[in-house]
């Protein structure tokens, strides 16, 4: 057992706490700039109803931080998390004030930087912490899954309004359509990674596919749109295979998340 567990706790409660107050602050505060509100239109920023995906994160993340305390959870968060999410809150709200500072170059570093602190939190529970358990699983694993599938998809989005252009009236080169084709791409394989490599992990993988479509609400350009569109619905369709394994009584460890 890792030292200090209950200021690691302690620490968890409080950081959950200002992440929640930076992301409604930059959601509804009076400045301007919010990368939920205001954002930098790229060629694969998705519809604003996209990041409502947050309030689903905060939810679980709020049974988290109540869940740590009980007994059965103290090895997963103290040795299996430790100080990480104390970081991953501190990098992500970095993230929020440096995007709506207009500071898209270091928002960028800042969102990598909370990728891999969200990444060693997520391959930690998953493949040295099983849950054990409904309470395991709705309070640790599946908070950390959806957290860690939609930093990628923030990861991505920053990554465009950083190094192109914004949409215009001319729409978009055919070499930012080629760059956002690989964006989309990379996010489907991400999507299916979630399946197959990340033992059934719908969770990552609806993220994915939320996002994809609000790319397509979003974009006007028909080749981006439309191949959103259609990755969309093989994330989604991609989210049953675990189900359908489980109903056949195959592939047993790859049993969805939540079932």
């Amino acid at each position: 057992m890792a030292k200090f567990p209950l200021a690691i706790k302690i620490a968890n409660l409080a950081v959950y706490f200002f992440l929640l107050s930076a992301n409604v602050y930059s959601a509804y505060g009076p400045e301007e700039g919010s990368p939920y509100l205001d954002a930098i239109k790229t060629y694969i920023t998705p519809a604003p109803f996209v990041f409502l995906v947050w309030g689903v994160i905060h939810l679980l993340l709020a049974g988290f931080v109540i869940y740590q305390f009980f007994s059965r959870a103290s090895e997963t968060v103290v040795d299996g998390i430790g100080w990480h999410f104390v970081f991953i809150t501190l990098w992500n709200s970095a993230w929020l004030v440096l995007t709506q500072k207009g500071h898209t170059f270091w928002a960028w570093i800042a969102i990598l930087f909370t990728a891999s602190q969200v990444s060693y939190v997520y391959y930690t529970i998953r493949y040295k912490y099983p849950a054990i358990g409904f309470a395991d699983n709705a309070f640790i694993h599946a908070p950390f899954s959806l957290y860690h599938a939609w930093i990628f998809v923030i990861a991505v989005i920053s990554t465009f309004v950083a190094f192109t252009p914004e949409v215009s009236d001319d729409g978009p080169s055919i070499l930012v359509v080629i760059a956002v084709a690989i964006g989309l791409i990379f996010m489907l394989l991400t999507a299916i990674s979630y399946i197959e490599l990340g033992k059934g992990d719908v969770a990552g993988s609806l993220v994915i596919s939320w996002a994809l479509y609000g790319i397509f609400v979003e974009q006007d350009d028909s080749v981006i749109r439309w191949t959103a569109l259609v990755f969309s619905i093989v994330a989604l369709i991609y989210t049953v295979k675990p189900f359908v394994a489980k109903l056949y009584g195959r592939e047993s460890e790859r049993a969805p998340l939540l079932g």
